[in-house]
This record gives C-alpha cells, structure tokens and sequence, in this order.
C-alpha cells in the first residue's frame, strides 16, 4: 500500500539548505523533495513526501548538522588559520568596476 505525498513548510531557522537537501531522502525516503520556500513571510523549505513529516529530533539533527557544517565551510573559506571562525564573518568579495556610459 502506498502512502499519498504530503506537502509541508518546515521553518528555515539555523536549517542549512545543502544539509536538508543532502539528508532528506535518508529521514523520508527516496521520493522525498525539497524546495525553498517562503509561507506567511517566513523563509523556509516545502518538503514533499509520502508518509509522516519530519519529527522534532530529526529537525534537531538537521540544525546540528547544519551548524557543523557552516562552521567547517567558515574554516574553507578563512584565510588566516588562526582565526577563531566566525561563521557570520564578512568575506571580501572583489568587485569589477562598472563600465560608464
């Protein structure tokens, strides 16, 4: 018997979008989808799947997951080793000058 796809939002909160993404097929299984998106001005992701919805603990995994690996993509992305990693660091972006008219 197969279960009928479900649509929910699951808030964005501290819920990095390449972990959710990378992990949803393992907690829903492999007809799982997930797509940004915003509900009542909250951004967040619609997931679609057959069967029950992401519990709290595997919500809570996601956020660890995600935190783990912003502060791994902050280490990347520092220059200078012996800085503490700050994952909301601003990084210098070179910027190409504009062509005038």
């Amino acid at each position: 018997m197969s279960l009928e796809a479900g649509s929910y939002f699951v808030p964005g909160f501290n819920i990095s979008r390449a972990v959710l993404q990378s992990n949803i097929c393992y907690y829903l299984g492999p007809e799982a989808i997930v797509r940004p998106y915003t509900h009542q001005g909250r951004d967040g992701f619609l997931v679609t799947a057959p069967g029950k919805p992401l519990t709290k603990r595997q919500i809570d995994d996601l956020i660890t997951m995600s935190k783990q690996w912003e502060e791994q993509a902050a280490a990347r992305m520092s220059s200078d080793a012996e800085e503490e990693n700050y994952v909301n660091r601003p990084v210098p972006v070179a910027q190409r000058e504009r062509r005038r008219r």
